[in-house]
């Protein structure tokens, strides 16, 4: 079997199925030259760390709306709390990319797959997908999964706006264009139809979206674990009225070589890696992804807005405008333009800017807490504005930024001490017992609450694997799985308090500390012990002075 993470000529392997793939008559230019990346998360385990793409789909890449994923982060405020996390979108765009192409390369290797890619014409099908998987993140705005929930309210919005992104941006259709006249109406297409099971592995509990953010979010949160892509095979079943597999009494699944329809089968050796994906997504979404020092901070964010809104300033109203537009505007009424004309540089300046500028002392300390801590904000710059590219040209705000930055970093105002300060956001939240109540004077409820359930599993979208006698097993059916994973969850819940916010509602620093004593230091997360990291993924961390990298002549 080919284990392409060994091979030591990775991008003559990539190459060839390339020529292949691009040899079809409604091809512009079907000549293929190889770019290639480094990736950091490959680095652990191939000796190949790169990904490979041809110039055609590095067209793609270049496009301005796929660039700005560069500026937005992988995971949001999970920074404020761990700052190996400083990692952006379009690494992980390009990530699952390279997934996707492992996953064609793979079948690539069967002859009765590549006959009937070849007999059924679906060449620009392929290069669709890749490209669709390669811009499946292009609809976040700053703040990801923050503004999704706490402003937009609507889980899964962003790949709506990113839909219309990928089907209406003129640099992106030119992209398209420029490698088949067909290749826009093929893209829209694999929007609406599932075809060759894509959706299996695009959109479900194992595939190359979740594979790659696992495995890129555990090397910069500091673990060495890396999740390799497991193969798979077609296989021909009998369905019943609902498009289902038909079981056996067993449950198990039979062959059928008169059957109505393929399911895709991983072997028995796939199924420990499956499940690990499962333990390390519950894990991760406890301590990384919105565990409570996250969701915390999110909460401010949306109650930073409120009290922006109320208090009529000037400061901070172009980030009202921004995101009010965004709440109220419906998906297929959004101005793109306005909408891609953000990302995270626009977005710190607009943060900066309150928590300098505001009038009100207690709205600029909640803008504050938004604002990574001072080292961590370096970072996160660092990576956003491509600063070790010594061949780079700064835009406008890049420059105000900048400029921003350098005056914190020499400076002594309020704001600049504040983010020298190592835990300045978890100082001012008060986490206390669940039932907790406090009140304003006018009788709003003060008392912060957040709960979600995360899931390991969702037999709606279906994993099917062999056992070790070769028969094929539903998950939640496998005789050998390591428990019923459908129903393995994690309940995340916090409960606490602002203090800015309660300082804005006339609470005195007697008060504040009474609460702060509420909750048993054991169980208070704002003071956990944090883990020596095994890897130290901070650009700056490593032998330099952070604040030098930002000597420049601006």
């Amino acid at each position: 079997m080919l284990q392409l993470e060994d091979v030591r000529n990775k991008e003559n392997l990539f190459k060839h199925f390339f020529e292949w793939l691009f040899n079809d008559n409604r091809i512009v230019n079907n000549s293929i030259h190889m770019c290639k990346d480094i990736d950091l998360s490959l680095c652990t385990y191939y000796q190949d760390p790169y990904i490979y793409y041809p110039e055609q789909i590095k067209a793609f890449f270049e496009t301005s709306a796929m660039k700005r994923l560069g500026r937005i982060s992988q995971l949001d405020l999970t920074i404020n709390d761990n700052p190996n996390a400083f990692h952006n979108r379009l690494e992980h765009s390009k990530g699952v990319y390279y997934k996707k192409l492992e996953e064609l390369f793979y079948n690539f290797q069967n002859p009765d797959w590549k006959k009937y890619i070849e007999n059924n014409n679906l060449k620009l099908t392929l290069i669709a997908e890749l490209i669709k998987m390669a811009g499946h993140d292009i609809g976040h705005p700053p703040l990801s999964h923050a503004i999704e929930r706490g402003i937009q309210s609507r889980k899964g919005i962003h790949e709506e706006i990113g839909k219309r992104i990928m089907l209406e941006d003129s640099e992106i259709q030119q992209a398209l264009l420029s490698i088949s006249p067909d290749l826009p109406k093929v893209l829209a297409n694999l929007y609406d139809e599932n075809i060759l099971n894509f959706r299996e592995h695009d959109e479900s509990n194992y595939d190359v979206d979740r594979l790659d953010y696992l495995n890129r979010d555990n090397l910069y949160i500091g673990s060495r674990l890396y999740l390799p892509l497991q193969q798979y095979k077609s296989v021909c079943v009998a369905k019943d009225e609902n498009g289902l597999p038909i079981h056996n009494s067993d449950f198990s699944i039979s062959q059928s070589t008169s059957g109505n329809g393929y399911i895709d089968v991983y072997d028995y050796g796939a199924l420990s890696e499956i499940e690990k994906t499962f333990s390390l997504r519950l894990q991760r979404y406890s301590h990384d992804y919105i565990p409570p020092e996250v969701t915390s901070l999110e909460k401010t964010f949306s109650i930073l807005l409120q009290y922006l809104e109320n208090s009529k300033s000037i400061t901070g109203q172009n980030l009202l405008e921004y995101l009010s537009y965004l709440s109220v505007t419906p998906v297929s009424d959004i101005n793109l333009s306005i909408f891609l004309s953000w990302d995270e540089i626009k977005f710190d300046l607009e943060l900066l800017d309150i928590a300098e500028n505001h009038e009100n002392p207690h709205i600029r300390e909640m803008a504050t807490m938004l604002i990574p801590q001072m080292d961590s904000f370096l970072n996160l710059i660092y990576s956003h504005l491509n600063m070790h590219s010594k061949s780079h040209d700064f835009s406008e705000n890049e420059l105000d930024l900048l400029r921003k930055i350098k005056h914190l970093i020499k400076g002594n105002s309020e704001l600049s001490k504040n983010l020298k300060k190592p835990n300045y956001a978890m100082d001012n939240i008060i986490f206390v017992p669940e039932g907790t109540m406090v009140f304003s004077d006018s009788g709003d409820s003060l008392t912060q609450s957040f709960y979600t359930k995360i899931s390991a599993y969702n037999t709606n979208e279906p994993i099917y694997i062999r056992d070790s006698s070769g028969k094929i097993y539903e998950l939640s059916h496998h005789p050998n799985r390591q428990c019923d994973w459908d129903k393995q969850e994690v309940i995340l819940k916090s409960t606490f308090l602002i203090v800015p916010q309660l300082r804005l509602n006339g609470f005195t620093e007697e008060d504040i500390s009474a609460y702060k004593k509420l909750l048993p230091d054991a169980n208070n997360p704002s003071i956990k012990n944090k883990n020596d990291v095994s890897i130290n993924m901070q650009p700056l961390q490593v032998g330099h002075n952070i604040a030098d990298a930002f000597e420049l002549e601006l």
